[in-house]
Order: structure tokens, then C-alpha cells, then sequence
């Protein structure tokens, strides 16, 4: 009976051996895994053949932070690539009106008529103004892309806000000889919201209108109980092509050759102001017919002690 007893025990304790003996060798195997995956940036991930408990938690939670390692450098990658694109866009659209900025000067310089001169001035000046708007959308963008910037919300009169800007634009519409279509409500809608976010929101969609529509402007507003949308829909320019999926891409422009005087930021800088007014928008085209949708959650007036 002593015999059999210490004979189990030797056999048990043999097998406690080999197996702390391969634990060992999982152990080290995985080690020489992650070195070459290191070493290589293999995108392999642990493997082992023995399960345990231990064994099986501790590939897990290699192969977790393999894959959170990769996602991260991806990530990294397709910012550096859009870092870059930045910086062409970006070079390509302050360059051209500088460039031409420095041409009307000179012709100025070299004209011998006060005319002339007056002419290459406004032209010159003109430039400026596009070299400003470009580099204040860029500083707009930028500011909007850091999550700690907030905007301070309040109730909004929306329909006074819009009506007001459109004013403001009345001598651009003179010029093409059309007037908005307007289907507004006559009283006041409120909605939770920045005006001098609002005021910027409407001003690039109408300025997108401008660069990249023709015929009239309709601006439709709709309500229910809980939200009010805004549809403003145009015509696009002949021989124009248009995908609304991209159109609040950063920098998106379907010119290729990028000869519109514009930073391709507008709409997504409008995207980003109306999320962060807890709102929504939307593009479609159909046929060729432009379409914005911009949502907000309504929100009862506020007294003037309220703010």
C-alpha cells in the first residue's frame, strides 16, 4: 500500500514537472512572440497551444494591447497624411491670390493713369480680403477641432438671426439679379444655440451658395413639436459636379484645380458649429438640385434675467 502510494505521488509529481515545464516554456514562447513582433512590427498576434486560465488572460490581454497599439498608429499615420494634405491645400490656396496680389501692384506701380491705378488698387485689395477669409476659416477650423473649446449656448430667436444675415448680403444678390425664396414663419422660433455661431453657420451656406450655385436661393424653415429644419436649396453652376457625401470633408473642393477663391473649410466648418449646438445637417443632391438641412432642438424663450 506505501509502495502504490509513493509510486502515485512520484507519477503526480512527474507530471507536475513537465507541466510547469512546458508553463515555463508558453511563458517564454510568448515572450519571443512579442520580441519579434517588436522587432519586425509584425502585425501578428500571441498564440499559444496550452489554455490555462492564466495563460489564456495573459494572451488576451497581449493581443489587446497589440491591437489598440496598431489602431493608434494607424490613426497616427492618416493624420500625418492629412497633416500634409493640409499643408499643400493650404499652401496651393494662399499662394495664388498672393501671387496675383503681387501682380496688381505692380501693373499699379508701372501704370502712368490714375484710372488704372485705382483699378489694379480695388483688385489688389480684393486679394487681401481672400488671403483673410482663408487664413480666419483656418483658424476657425483649427479652434473648433480642439474638444475642450465649447460654445456657450442660449434660447435663440432663429428666424431673426437668419433674416438679419440675409440682409447683410443684399448686395451680393443685387448683383446676380436673384432674390432669396423665403418660406419663414412670421413669429419667432427659438432653439438652444451661440448667435455668433449661428451667424456663421448661415453665412457659409449662403457664401457656398454663392461660389457654387446659381438661379434662386429657397430657404424653407419647418417645425414640430421638438425640433425646427432649415432646407436651403439651389441649383448647381452648369458643368459643376457635386458629392454630397464628401461635401464636409476638410478641404473638400470637386475643382481639382482648386481656382475658386475659396478654403474648401466652409461646410465643414458649419458641420462642426451645428453639432456643437447639438444639431444635425445634412446634403443631397438630386438631380441638380442642391439641398442643406439644418436641424436644432427648439428651447422656450429665455427671460431677460435668463442669461
Amino acid at each position: 500500500m506505501l509502495i502504490t502510494l509513493i509510486m502515485l505521488l512520484s507519477v503526480l509529481l512527474i507530471i507536475q514537472t513537465v507541466y510547469l515545464l512546458y508553463y515555463k516554456n508558453q511563458i517564454k514562447d510568448i515572450g519571443n512572440q512579442l520580441s519579434f513582433i517588436s522587432k519586425n512590427n509584425s502585425f501578428k498576434f500571441i498564440h499559444t497551444q496550452l489554455k490555462p486560465q492564466e495563460i489564456h488572460r495573459l494572451t488576451t490581454l497581449c493581443n489587446t494591447l497589440l491591437s489598440n497599439q496598431r489602431d493608434l498608429n494607424q490613426k497616427f499615420i492618416k493624420k500625418n497624411n492629412e497633416v500634409n494634405a493640409t499643408i499643400v491645400n493650404l499652401s496651393h490656396d494662399i499662394r495664388t491670390p498672393l501671387t496675383s496680389l503681387d501682380g496688381y501692384l505692380q501693373l499699379a506701380k508701372l501704370s502712368q493713369l490714375n484710372e488704372e491705378k485705382t483699378k489694379y488698387i480695388a483688385k489688389a485689395q480684393d486679394r487681401i480680403k481672400q488671403i483673410t477669409t482663408l487664413v480666419d476659416e483656418l483658424f476657425l477650423y483649427t479652434k473648433l477641432q480642439n474638444q475642450v473649446y465649447v460654445l456657450e449656448l442660449h434660447s435663440i430667436d432663429m428666424i431673426n438671426v437668419l433674416q438679419k444675415h440675409l440682409f447683410s448680403f443684399i448686395d451680393e444678390f443685387s448683383k446676380i439679379g436673384h432674390e432669396p425664396i423665403l418660406n419663414l414663419p412670421e413669429s419667432p422660433i427659438y432653439a438652444l444655440s451661440n448667435e455668433g455661431a449661428l451667424e456663421r453657420v448661415w453665412e457659409n451656406i449662403i457664401r457656398n451658395y454663392f461660389l457654387h450655385g446659381e438661379g434662386t436661393l429657397a430657404i424653407d424653415c419647418e417645425e414640430n413639436q421638438e425640433e425646427i429644419v432649415f432646407q436651403f436649396s439651389n441649383r448647381l453652376k452648369a458643368n459643376q459636379s457635386l458629392n454630397p457625401d464628401k461635401v464636409f470633408s476638410r478641404f473638400y473642393k470637386e475643382d481639382p484645380s482648386r481656382t475658386k477663391h475659396s478654403s474648401g473649410l466652409g461646410l465643414s466648418i458649419v458641420k462642426s458649429l451645428v453639432e456643437m449646438m447639438h444639431g444635425t445637417v445634412h446634403a443631397k443632391l438630386d438631380s441638380n438640385e442642391f439641398c442643406l438641412s439644418v436641424t436644432f432642438n427648439k428651447h422656450a424663450k429665455e427671460n431677460e434675467h435668463g442669461r
